[in-house]
């Protein structure tokens, strides 16, 4: 029984002994089979994504440089698309060369990597049209100088007008039972209310003194003087100025013509006199000389005379003045002939108006128009493009199947270059919205005030003259 328990407890260790030897026999193969597997599971690592390389990726990133990579913020849809173009893009493109360069791909790529692969051969160049869109200026600007005489004055002009008024005794002469000096006071106010605001202004009388005696000839023939000086929205204060007149003297032209100069601005880019006189010059003075180098002046001035109620003869001497001061001569005979003179400005004014509106209107709308159209060309062209590299790659991907089959991940890779083309569509189709949008609102914005402020100025010249 003893010598039985022993023979078994022999056979036992022999056997635990030679399944040992069998554990450590089989361990490599199982440790080997464990990696094998392992390997399996494992997915191929992806090459570097970077679009910038000229050349596609030879080899594929081992496990260790991959985790070593630091890992990457999403690129913004203008990072994405001014990548550098692959090197078949455009009129580069061979399809025997892109070929080729397929048959160089490393196997067992995943559908990411046959994808960069694929974009670092045929991405074509959309950095033109995404540099059109983000320096694109939605802004439209029209900045056409308004007219002369509008109610404020280009900042560029610096107009100065001068008034000349008759007080020579002759003015106290009535007209349709009104004295000339009262229809001048009256028409030389409406005309200074009208004057544009930021303007100079000058009244100057003369011959407001003395009488119209011999012996008080000297004293009025130097009497010239301004009695108001100020800008266009001042023009109130005139009227005041304007009640102390009274016609008294003789009539010195000349001399009146002469004190303009001490009167104007150096600073004067436009001067224009306006003498109102019922006479010719009295004093011996040289109204035509004067008047002559006015308008050769630094600052050119045109000197115009308004004959009011004036003979002949005394119309002749007075054209004579005024030819020779650049300027015109009118003829009124009565206070609505006087104020009509004065008015008529502002009916070529009215054209003035309404041309700078009608110009700059066309002009609001033509600039809208034109980059409406760029606009419109830009989102064009780049979906065009899309639609080429989409055509280009979907050809590189029926060649790899025909040369590596089924182990080219057909269904993930088509889906990637589908959504490459629509990513680029979209991109063009809604930034070319958004900047339309935002210049057909600035382009009907800078009509819509050139129209209102035409309009005002229009409206406020015909209730002018008109009163």
């Amino acid at each position: 029984m003893i010598r039985r328990s022993i023979l078994i407890f022999v056979t036992l260790i022999v056997f635990l002994a030679g399944c040992s030897k069998e554990a450590e026999k089989n361990a490599p193969e199982i440790q080997n089979s464990s990696e094998s597997d392992q390997s399996k599971a494992t997915p191929d690592i992806q090459p570097p994504s970077d679009s910038t390389q000229s050349e596609p990726s030879s080899e594929v990133q081992s496990p260790t440089d991959s985790n070593q990579t630091e890992p990457q913020t999403s690129s913004t849809d203008e990072q994405i698309l001014m990548k550098t173009p692959g090197r078949f893009a455009g009129s580069n493109y061979n399809e025997q060369k892109v070929q080729a360069a397929l048959d160089q791909l490393p196997s067992k790529l995943t559908a990411d990597q046959y994808k960069e692969e694929l974009l670092l051969l045929l991405a074509e160049d959309y950095r033109p049209y995404v540099t059109i869109f983000n320096n694109f200026e939605t802004e439209v600007k029209v900045n056409n100088e308004r007219p002369d005489d509008k109610i404020t004055l280009p900042t560029s002009k610096k107009l100065h007008i001068s008034i000349l008024l008759d007080a020579s005794g002759s003015m106290k002469a009535q007209i349709h039972g009104k004295s000339k000096m009262d229809s001048a006071k009256e028409a030389i106010q409406s005309f200074a209310d009208k004057l544009p605001q930021n303007a100079e202004v000058s009244l100057r009388v003369y011959g407001h003194k003395g009488t119209g005696s011999q012996k008080d000839k000297q004293i009025s023939c130097n009497s010239t003087e301004e009695i108001f000086h100020g800008q266009g929205d001042q023009t109130n204060q005139m009227k005041t100025a304007l009640q102390g007149v009274q016609p008294t003297g003789w009539t010195p032209i000349a001399n009146a013509l002469k004190s303009v100069k001490q009167d104007i601005n150096p600073e004067t880019t436009d001067s224009v006199v306006y003498v109102v006189s019922d006479g010719i010059e009295t004093c011996g003075g040289n109204p035509v000389q004067i008047a002559k180098e006015l308008n050769q002046s630094k600052v050119k001035t045109v000197v115009n005379i308004i004959g009011f109620n004036v003979d002949n003869e005394g119309q002749k001497l007075l054209r004579q003045v005024a030819t020779s001061g650049g300027g015109e001569f009118t003829s009124v005979d009565n206070d609505e002939s006087l104020k009509n003179y004065l008015n008529k400005a502002y009916a070529k004014l009215q054209g003035e108006w309404t041309m700078w509106k009608e110009k700059g209107e066309g002009q609001a709308n033509t600039q809208k128009e034109k980059k409406q159209g760029t606009i419109n060309n830009t989102e064009t062209d780049m979906q065009i493009l899309a639609n080429k590299e989409y055509d280009h790659l979907l050809v590189a991907l029926r060649y790899l199947e025909t040369k590596r089959g089924k182990a080219i991940p057909h269904g993930e890779l088509w889906m990637q270059i589908t959504e490459r083309k629509g990513f680029a569509w979209t991109y063009a189709r809604d930034t070319k919205r958004r900047l339309y949008d935002e210049v057909t609102k600035s382009g009907n914005q800078v009509y819509d005030d050139i129209k209102d402020e035409g309009d005002k100025n229009i409206d406020d010249l015909k209730n002018k003259k008109n009163n």
